[in-house]
């Protein structure tokens, strides 16, 4: 007798997502390759679950998944000194009280703002990031909502803040990319001050992408335009 097998989901709004990779595995493997389930189709879902010997099980998405998140990045920007965090339902503020921590507070923001992004894309959520410096102060300010038009995304294999980003400074405007197994990650930032704001993040698949030779040919080129740009780094 087939062996029953148990697929964790979990509910926001009206909208039921499998927990983790694994559990979007199991559901692909089944025939059904999505990530975002509306609630109208469980009575089809729970037949081909009977079917299959798959049992659902119900994963609180605030109790378990939401909710110990946000507590513990709070918790890790203020384990150091004269570091604030401000999280509520729809806005987070994390701010530095002390102009001698903004060299190393600006790199943990950045780190910060990265683990934030990829929570929200992996669950579908809209998200505006403002960064702000004055008088040597830091604050990064987040307005973040569920988007039921957005689809969400769930890494497979890679972390992708464990790979390392490839960037290029287009004078005020800055690309980066990081590189996974099946797919690439896009992030488009411009300056402000001595800062980069974040604008737009996404991911596409390697199939998506149109010959990069030109591109490539290009800025092969700038070289010989400016024989310095080798010497410009991007940060």
């Amino acid at each position: 007798m087939k062996s029953s097998a148990v697929v964790k989901l979990t509910k926001i709004k009206q909208f039921y997502f499998p927990v983790d990779a694994e559990d979007y595995k199991l559901l692909r493997a089944h025939g059904v390759p999505v990530i975002k389930i509306h609630e109208n189709l469980l009575p089809t879902l729970g037949l081909l679950f009977k079917k299959n010997k798959i049992t659902p099980q119900a994963v609180n998405f605030n109790d378990a998944i939401f909710n110990p998140y946000l507590d513990k990045i709070g918790e890790a920007w203020q384990s150091k000194e004269f570091r604030v965090a401000t999280i509520t339902k729809s806005v987070m503020k994390f701010e530095t009280t002390k102009a001698s921590i903004m060299p190393h507070a600006r790199e943990a923001l950045h780190k910060l703002e990265t683990s934030l992004r990829r929570f929200f894309t992996r669950w579908g959520f809209a998200a505006a990031f403002e960064l702000s410096e004055s008088r040597g102060k830091l604050k990064l300010h987040v307005n973040y909502k569920f988007d039921p038009a957005r689809d969400p995304v769930i890494p497979l294999v890679e972390d992708a803040t464990s790979l390392p980003s490839i960037k290029i400074d287009l004078g005020f405007v800055r690309v980066s990319l990081t590189l996974m197994k099946h797919d690439v990650e896009v992030n488009i930032a411009i300056a402000a001050g001595t800062l980069w704001n974040s604008i737009h993040t996404s991911r596409c698949q390697y199939d998506q992408i149109t010959d990069v030779r030109p591109m490539i040919a290009a800025l092969v080129s700038v070289v010989n335009h400016d024989q310095h740009n080798s010497e410009n780094r991007a940060k």
